[in-house]
């Protein structure tokens, strides 16, 4: 999260700590239904603040005074209106300005500040690695018996999207190499959830490979790099060649604009 995100999320925190703030919270915390889908007020008044979802008349209503309010913040961090509402398009940004503002509604401030749900979820998604690695506390290598079907990881994420979850980073095992990964991957960023990845890398050495997760919707990725001797990470990581593949999966990434 960039420095200016957090200072506005902090200047959320102390705005929405005043008692006509805390009636404000209370009226958005109210449940609605919108296109058959169970939502909040607060979440439809941030969408319609940015300009989607304007349809209901309370609504509106709602994210005028959101905008006032933000406005006030902005003016008070010396910042850019404008920027502002654009970094708001970024639905996993509405997702954690979500989560700052019910976590005050339910809670009040804190220190530190309660949430109704996580901010992020790191995701053990598989156990299978391709990789050999003597560090490894997850003692990975093998697909467990216990390991979640498809559909088990669909209703995962269902409940970690109805629960407001703002990003969810994939780690493992090794989650590139599991046939349901890219699906998974799909799904969770149309929900408008952040997404990152933590790899070995060997995967994305492969252009096509990388291009596909970027498609996908995956926004972050953290590739190990043990040294800059390849043999010493090669003999850390149990198999040779793997220095390479990951120096050149970091270069894919680069260059399909992954963070």
């Amino acid at each position: 999260m960039s420095s200016g995100i957090a200072s506005f999320l902090a200047g959320i925190r102390l705005i929405f700590n005043t008692p006509p703030s805390k009636l404000l919270l209370k009226a958005l915390s109210k449940g609605v239904e919108y296109n058959d889908k169970k939502s909040t007020l607060l979440v439809e008044a941030i969408n319609c603040m940015v300009g989607y979802n304007c349809s209901c008349l309370s609504t509106r209503f709602y994210a005028g005074l959101l905008r006032i309010i933000l406005s006030i913040i902005v003016k008070m961090l010396g910042g850019d209106l404008n920027k502002s509402l654009e970094s708001l398009r970024d639905p996993a940004v509405r997702r954690g300005l979500n989560l700052v503002i019910s976590g005050l509604g339910i809670y009040g401030l804190t220190v530190p500040q309660k949430f109704p749900a996580p901010f992020l979820i790191v995701w053990n998604f598989t156990n299978v690695c391709n990789l050999r690695c003597q560090h490894c506390y997850q003692n990975a290598g093998a697909k467990l018996e216990s390991e979640l079907t498809f559909n088990e990881k669909l209703k995962v994420l269902d409940m970690l999207d109805h629960a407001g979850v703002a990003a969810i980073a994939f780690s493992g095992g090794e989650p590139t190499i599991h046939e349901d990964f890219i699906k998974i991957l799909t799904e969770t960023s149309s929900r408008g959830i952040y997404t990152a990845l933590a790899t070995n890398g060997w995967r994305l050495a492969d252009p096509s490979y990388t291009r596909k997760l970027k498609r996908a919707g995956l926004r972050y990725v953290e590739i190990s790099i043990d040294s800059t001797d390849p043999y010493k990470h090669d003999k850390f990581r149990g198999v040779k060649g793997s220095w390479y593949r990951a120096v050149k999966g970091v270069k894919n990434a680069v260059r399909e604009g992954i963070s």
